[in-house]
Order: C-alpha cells, then sequence, then structure tokens
C-alpha cells in the first residue's frame, strides 16, 4: 500500500511533529509519500496542485488545521480547491474542532460574534463543522469528545475512527543545570509551552501569578502562531513585565534548549480555555513532567484513562493559584504524577498507533 501524507512538514508547528512521528512509524509497515502544505499560501492553483499530488498513490491522507487552508472565511478557504482533485480514497485527521473566536478587545469580540452568527445563518458553519468532511471514507480523531461533538453535529458514526496521539520517543534528555544557569533560575519553576495564542491561556495564568509562591519563575515558551496573534504576543509581554524576573517569555526555543528548559522545569500548565487534543501533552508526558491542565473534556478523557495529570476548573485563576502552589509545596505529589505519566507514555507506542492506522486505511480502501 503506498499512502500520500498532506501536512505541515518541518515547521515550528504541533501537527508537524506529530506528522512526521506518524510518517515514522508507518514506513517500516506500507509506502508513505510526503506532501508538505506550506502554510500562508493564498493561490487556488497551489491547493490544487496539493490534491493533485496524491493522486499518484493507493489513498490520500490529510491532516487537517483551518489555518493550513486559509483560515475560516468563505472567500480565504481553499480545502475544497484540494477535494475537488483528489481521485483516491481519502482519510482526514481532524485536529480541532470548530469554536468561537476568541481573544481580543471587546469590539473585535464583538464583530467576531456577529460574523459567527452570519455563518452560521449562511449554513458556513456547518460546512465547517461537518460537511467538508463528507468526501472522507473515515475521519480520525483522537478523543472520544471530539468524536461525539461530530455526531452531534450529523456525522456519520461509522466514518469515525478515535486513535490516539502517539508519544514521542526520540526527544533528547536536556541539562537542568544548564537551563538553570542560563536564565538565571533559583526557585521552583513553572511553564507553559506551546504557540502563545488565546486559547493557550496565557492572560489566565498571569492573572494566577499574582498570588503564588513568590521564590517560583513561570516561563511562557513560544511565539505567534500567525501574524493575527502578533497583537497578542503583545499583550502578554506587556502583563509579564509586571512581575519583572518572576515572569520570562524565551520565544521559540530549538529542541535542544527547549529539552534543557524542560528539565529544569518543576510544573507544568496547561490553562488552556479550548482544545480537542494536544501533541504538546504527548510530548510532556513522554519526557513524565508533572502536568497541571484545565479540566476540559479532551484533559479529562486522558485522566480517565489513566490518573496522570492534575485538573482545575477551566477560566478560574484563583484555582489556578490555588493548585500550583499545593503542587509546588509537595514534592511527593509532583513525584506522583511524573511516574503516573510514565505509565500513560508506556501505553501510547507509536507502534500501536501505526497498527491502528493501518486497519484504518484497509477499511477505507474496501
Amino acid at each position: 500500500m503506498k499512502i500520500a501524507m498532506l501536512t505541515s512538514w518541518e515547521q515550528p508547528c504541533g501537527i508537524a511533529d506529530y506528522a512526521r512521528a506518524l510518517v515514522k512509524s508507518l514506513e517500516p509497515l506500507l509506502t508513505v509519500k510526503v506532501v508538505p502544505i506550506d502554510r500562508g499560501q493564498k493561490q487556488a492553483a497551489y491547493f490544487r496542485h496539493l490534491g493533485q499530488a496524491g493522486n499518484d498513490c493507493d489513498l490520500v491522507h490529510i491532516q487537517h488545521e483551518y489555518i493550513f487552508f486559509g483560515g475560516r472565511d468563505p472567500w480565504n478557504y481553499y480545502w475544497p480547491d484540494i477535494l475537488r482533485e483528489i481521485r483516491v480514497p481519502l482519510v482526514v485527521t481532524s485536529h480541532t474542532w470548530l469554536t468561537a473566536f476568541s481573544g481580543g478587545p471587546i469590539w473585535k469580540r464583538t464583530l467576531r460574534s456577529m460574523r459567527d452568527a452570519l455563518y452560521g445563518w449562511l449554513g458556513w458553519n456547518q460546512y465547517l463543522e461537518t460537511g467538508q468532511f463528507k468526501q472522507a471514507r473515515r475521519l480520525i480523531v483522537h478523543s472520544r469528545a471530539h468524536a461525539q461533538f461530530l455526531q452531534g453535529r450529523g456525522f456519520p458514526p461509522e466514518k469515525l475512527a478515535v486513535v490516539a496521539q502517539g508519544v514521542p520517543v526520540h526527544f533528547p534528555p536536556g541539562d537542568a543545570l544548564c537551563a538553570r544557569s542560563r536564565w538565571g533560575l533559583k526557585g521552583p519553576v513553572v511553564a507553559i509551552f506551546g504557540f502563545l495564542i488565546p486559547s493557550k491561556g496565557h492572560l489566565l495564568a498571569l492573572q494566577a501569578w499574582r498570588t503564588v509562591l513568590p521564590e517560583a519563575t513561570l516561563m511562557i515558551v513560544g511565539k505567534p502562531f500567525s501574524k493575527t496573534d502578533a497583537a497578542y504576543a503583545e499583550i502578554v509581554a506587556k502583563q509579564a513585565r509586571f512581575f519583572g524576573r518572576a515572569v520570562r517569555l524565551t520565544g521559540y526555543l530549538e529542541t535542544p534548549e527547549l529539552a534543557d528548559l524542560l528539565a529544569a522545569t518543576d510544573l507544568v500548565i496547561m490553562p488552556y480555555t479550548s482544545s480537542t487534543s494536544s501533541y504538546s501533552l504527548s510530548v510532556l508526558l513522554a519526557q513524565r513532567k508533572a502536568v497541571l491542565a484545565s479540566d476540559l473534556s479532551c484533559f479529562k478523557e486522558v485522566q480517565t484513562e489513566c490518573p496522570c495529570l492534575e485538573l482545575f476548573p477551566a477560566g478560574d485563576s484563583l484555582a489556578l493559584a490555588r493548585k500550583i502552589n499545593t503542587l509546588l509545596r509537595d514534592p511527593q505529589q509532583l513525584s506522583a504524577l511524573s511516574q503516573a505519566a510514565g505509565v500513560w507514555a508506556g501505553n501510547h507506542s507509536w507502534d500501536k498507533i501505526a497498527s491502528r492506522l493501518v486497519k484504518v486505511y484497509t477499511e477505507a480502501m474496501d
């Protein structure tokens, strides 16, 4: 079997990292032709070419995220251009579900709400939620909650496949002392990893940090996902300056530097306001890090499989601060979370994920 994998590739992007690990795990089992998606393209001809590129294979598998195909506005969305060119069976992995626009000043949120209402009236939101995936013979999601969302919007359950994300096995070991020396870290280290976008909850973390132990340092690691997120990143930076050296913004870090800082981190927080799944969480659990996350359905689902997370009510900055303080004062609890993370990681090897995907491909071709 030969498949074409259309995906973000060799870019600072969690889906690109996920796809690289996925392709490597699939290569012993079948032939994979990688077709990179260049984020930021705005030409219909480019996307038609992407759709044609997989027609010499038995099956096309696309990693779907709205921003890869121009965003969510009907005049800017090039996903239909790809679909029109595909002549072989199609499998899609949906990495996010449609949520309301968030972040920014009140006037911008108001305009976005009005736009959401208009798109709903026109039927465009329904297309983005489920209609765009009807051509796929199988739609892969990473959580049961995502599958339930799609079924609730009328997507055929027999075409859905829940396949968890695998855990990375080649992330390099880090040097904690090197990171502590570089950043001048002395007390406990708490970190947020990922793109600077509103849904990651950086502003909630900064609000909580006002009552966190004064000897702790918050490290905010990442950069804006796109130009539209630059204004949000500026707001985060401005609020972070209020705390002096107690909060640091590192920007994007290459893997060796990231590994060092991760080794020096006592607690990772994920105060997300929305999420369907997180490859970053897989990386963190594979590195046996203690993680405190908001109680979104995708994180609850992980906790149900294995109690390897500490959760707090999403959007509650006081609860977040209390949980951070409790965990930093209790090394034994941090150690227990670390051990549980190792158990979860052991149950999500890429070998198992690859075998499950080959079965999905076979079903799609049949």
